[in-house]
C-alpha cells in the first residue's frame, strides 16, 4: 500500500458490520499524517540568506502485521522554520545527523514552495503526504551544546566554541575573552585596567613618572 502503510487485521474485524467499518475507518486514518520524527541527512543552502532545505528520513519504522519492519527512504528538500519576523531572523541552520520534527501539510504544498511563499493552489490532489512536510529542529538531540544562548534566573548568557563568554548580570555585563571593536568607544564613566588592588590604572586619574615610563600603578 503507498506510504509504507500496511494492513494490521485482526480476526475480530471481520465478525460484524460495525467491526469491519471501524477497521476501514482505522486503515484511512492510519494514512493521515500530521508530526514524524525524523534525522537530518543532508542540509541545502542557510546562512545568511534564505533558510535552507534538507532531506530527511523518519525514525519510525513501518510494520505489517507480522511484525516485519520496513525502515522509510530519504525525503527531499524540504522547508526548514527559521525564528524570523520580517528582515529580523535567529539563524541557527540545521545540520547532519540532527534530530527534528517533521509537521505535515493537509494538502499538497510544492505549488506553495515554487512560488516562494505566494497565495497557490495545491500542486496536486494527495493529502498528508511526508514530501509536504516541514522540518523544525531541536528534538531528542544527544549532542550537549558547545555555543549557545542560555536564559538563567540571573541573566542571559551567550558562549561560543571558543570560549567567548558575554553574561548579563544584576549591575553589569561580564565578558570573558578579548575584545577587538572597530569604532569609537565611549564611557559616561570612568575606565579601569589591572587585575585590582595596587596594580590598578584608571583611564583619566593615572599619573606618569617624569621620565615618560607607562603609568604609575595604583593611580
Amino acid at each position: 500500500m503507498a506510504d509504507g502503510v500496511f494492513g494490521q487485521q485482526q480476526a475480530q474485524d471481520g465478525a460484524s458490520d460495525f467491526n469491519t467499518l471501524s477497521f476501514v475507518i482505522r486503515t484511512a486514518l492510519g494514512r493521515v499524517r500530521t508530526g514524524v520524527p525524523v534525522v537530518v541527512k543532508a542540509v541545502h543552502g542557510g546562512g545568511v540568506g534564505a533558510p535552507p532545505t534538507v532531506d530527511v528520513q523518519p525514525l519510525i519504522n513501518a510494520i505489517d502485521g507480522q511484525g516485519n519492519q520496513t525502515a522509510h527512504g530519504t525525503i527531499v528538500n524540504l522547508p526548514v522554520l527559521r525564528l524570523q519576523g520580517g528582515k529580523n531572523a535567529i539563524i541557527i541552520d540545521p545540520q547532519v545527523d540532527d534530530i527534528g520534527w517533521l509537521v505535515i501539510a493537509d494538502r499538497d504544498t510544492s505549488a506553495l514552495r515554487k512560488n516562494q511563499g505566494k497565495r497557490s493552489n495545491p500542486g496536486s490532489f494527495r493529502r498528508f503526504n511526508l514530501a509536504d512536510g516541514a522540518y523544525f529542529g531541536g528534538f531528542l538531540n544527544p549532542a550537549d551544546p558547545t555555543q549557545y544562548v542560555q536564559f538563567t534566573t540571573s541573566g542571559i548568557k551567550i558562549a561560543d566554541k571558543n570560549g567567548n563568554v558575554i553574561e548579563l548580570k544584576s549591575g553589569q555585563i561580564a565578558i570573558t575573552g578579548n575584545v577587538v571593536v572597530d569604532g569609537n568607544i565611549s564611557a559616561t564613566g570612568s575606565i579601569t585596567a589591572g587585575q585590582g588592588g595596587a596594580d590598578q590604572v584608571g583611564l583619566q586619574t593615572h599619573t606618569h613618572p617624569s621620565n615618560g615610563s607607562p603609568p604609575t600603578p595604583g593611580t
